[in-house]
Order: structure tokens, then sequence, then C-alpha cells
């Protein structure tokens, strides 16, 4: 029996069938056709991300996006220095949960998660003589929020510190270019806008910075040096087992991204999405949390207005076919949707008719 769902979340995502029966064939870690896919993946994911391979790496490691952000914060941060974690959210404040138990040296400084970082007010922040690493969220989907990055990397770039950019749920959300931002370190993941399936955290390195790390991270598993030198000088080599299944999913998830007009293709249907889900929901009177201004394209949070019972209508689409993002929001009785994976135009067809149902019963 088909028990596929619609998953409207910020990932995992619903994928593709033919993304599914990748994972159908077994490979092997030492073999060289896998290890030639882990290459390809690679060079793949540096295009995507208009990196100039002269300058930028991508280095995959076993695990959620959280183990590549626990990585990055672990393996090039040292004892003498400092990151400051600029924080509007959940995910901000889980690399501050990382630093703290790894004994990475930091500061963080928090700010309202229904609005983008302030760029008037980062700049003393940054600025500051004791920090050397800036961290921050791209897209941070505690409410649905997207920093201005171009803006945030040319105060870090203004004062010559190392940035760690967290794009989670950004990274092929929206065009996006390495050489053109500078980013030193960013992070993502394979079951997000990629739209792969979970197991694969994605790094991007700058080359001339990684390579002063060796040594740092107290961590063997998680240790980002260790992992990009065996990559280098082993032809794709993961130091631990691999998730194979993972990496054929994401490289015909990749595929798939490609033939249906790339990533500016792929924001445009998010958009398109989004603002279909989201005129359904001000029909029945809802309110969103964010400001348009602010708002990212990945996931939109709403305000639960009076009579309103969110498990009951999470219980609703669930029985038709749909997921929602259930949880609490800090300080707000609100709830989630996301728009991304793929959705089809029947899909959000049918959600709009049910929505209408619900409401139609409940009047």
């Amino acid at each position: 029996m088909n028990t596929q769902k619609v998953l409207l979340t910020p990932g995992p995502l619903t994928t593709s069938e033919t993304v599914k029966q990748a994972m159908l064939e077994d490979m092997g870690t030492r073999d060289t056709e896998y290890q030639e896919l882990v290459q390809d993946v690679r060079r793949i994911l540096l295009t995507l991300a208009d990196g100039d391979e002269s300058i930028y790496t991508s280095i995959l490691l076993q695990g959620s996006g959280t183990y590549g952000v626990e990585s990055v914060l672990t393996s090039v941060v040292k004892q003498n220095e400092k990151v400051l974690i600029l924080s509007n959210g959940a995910y901000g404040e889980r690399m501050e949960q990382i630093c703290r138990q790894a004994k990475v040296p930091y500061d963080i400084v928090k700010y309202s998660m229904i609005h983008q970082l302030p760029l008037n007010e980062l700049e003393a922040q940054i600025a500051r003589e004791d920090i050397t690493h800036v961290a921050y969220i791209h897209s941070e989907t505690t409410a649905g929020v997207l920093n201005d990055i171009q803006g945030i990397q040319k105060l870090i770039h203004r004062y010559h510190k190392i940035s760690i950019v967290d794009a989670m749920s950004s990274f092929a959300s929206l065009p996006m270019s390495l050489n053109k931002l500078d980013v030193d370190y960013l992070i993502t993941s394979a079951n997000k806008c990629l739209h792969g399936v979970p197991g694969l955290a994605i790094v991007y390195a700058k080359r001339t910075h990684l390579e002063q790390c060796e040594g740092i991270c107290p961590s063997l598993s998680l240790d980002l040096y260790a992992q990009y030198k065996t990559m280098e000088q082993g032809n794709g080599s993961f130091r631990f087992t691999s998730p194979t299944h993972v990496l054929r999913a994401l490289k015909q998830a990749i595929e798939e991204l490609q033939q249906s007009g790339g990533i500016n293709a792929r924001h445009k249907r998010y958009v398109m999405i989004q603002k279909r889900i989201r005129e359904s929901m001000l029909k029945q009177e809802f309110e969103t949390l964010v400001p348009y201004s602010d708002q990212s394209p990945v996931i939109t949070t709403y305000l639960c207005k009076e009579g309103f019972v969110f498990n009951d209508f999470y219980d609703y689409f669930k029985e038709n076919g749909y997921l929602l993002y259930s949880g609490k929001l800090p300080q707000y009785d609100a709830f989630r949707i996301g728009n991304i994976g793929e959705i089809s135009d029947e899909d959000v067809d049918r959600f709009i008719a049910l929505l209408e149902a619900y409401f139609h019963e409940v009047r």
C-alpha cells in the first residue's frame, strides 16, 4: 500500500520516486566506481555553489547538518581565538550549545527571531578585537527569516574575520555564489533544498584557511581537516564508513535539479508554491508572523487564531496525506508550513481544497 505523504516541512522533505530508486543499489566504499561517484558529486556541488576549485573545496560528512556545523566550529577555531555567534533563532542557539559543550571559545549576541539580523547593530560586535570568527544562520527556519548574507559578509570582510555560514535550508533555494560572497565556510545538507535524503552534511571551505587547521579538532570523527585530507589524497575516500545509498540519492537529486532548470528555476517554484499556500491561509484569516521583507522562501509561520486547535488541524492533514511542521515556537502561539521538496501543482491544489473543506466543516 502506498503511504507516501507530502512533507510540508523544512526538511527532510518529499523526494522524487527516482531519488528513492537510486538507493536500491548497493555499492562498496573502496570500489573505484563509488569513489568516482563521490568525486563527481563534490565537483558538481562546487559548480552549483559557483566556487572556484582552486580556492574552495567541498567536503562530505556522514551525518545530519548539525554534524557539519559542529565539525566546522570545532575544527577551525583555535583556543586562542573566539567565534562570535549572531543568533536570531534556535539554530544560532544550537551553535552556542556546540561551542559550550566542545569548549570552543565563543560569544553570542541574540536578536529577534522574527526579523533579519540588524546590520546597523552588527558592525560594532563584528569589529571587536577579541573576535576572530563570525558564525550565523542564513535562512533561520525557527520562524522563517532570511538573513542578509551579502550585507553581513561585507561587514565580516571589512574587519577581516573568518566567516562560518549555516546555509542548511537556503542553499539551492536561491542563487548563491561562493566566489562573490567570499565565504570562508558554508554548511548545508543533502536533505534540504537539494532534494536528497538525510545522512550527509556538506561543507564548503576555503582551502587556504582549512590548510591551517590541522590538529585543532578534539573529535576524531568530526575533524574537518582530516576528512578533507583523506578525500583529497584518497580520491574520494571517507575516513570511516560512508553513506553509499545517500550519495547515490544525492547524485540523482542533483541531476534532477539541473534538468529542471537549476537553482534559479527552483527558487521561482518555491516562491510560487509559498505564495499560493500563503494566499489560501490568509483567506482563512490566518496572519503571518514574519514581515514579508524578512521572509525566507522555504517556510512560513502562521499565528494561531482564536478557537484554532493545531493538533486537530495537523491530524486532519496527516490523515489526508500531508505532514505539516509541528512544534511550538517560544513566545508565540504559531505553527509553520514548509514549501520545499518535490511538491507538484496537484499537491498544492489538493492542499488548498482540503484547507477550505476543513474550515467549512469547522464553521
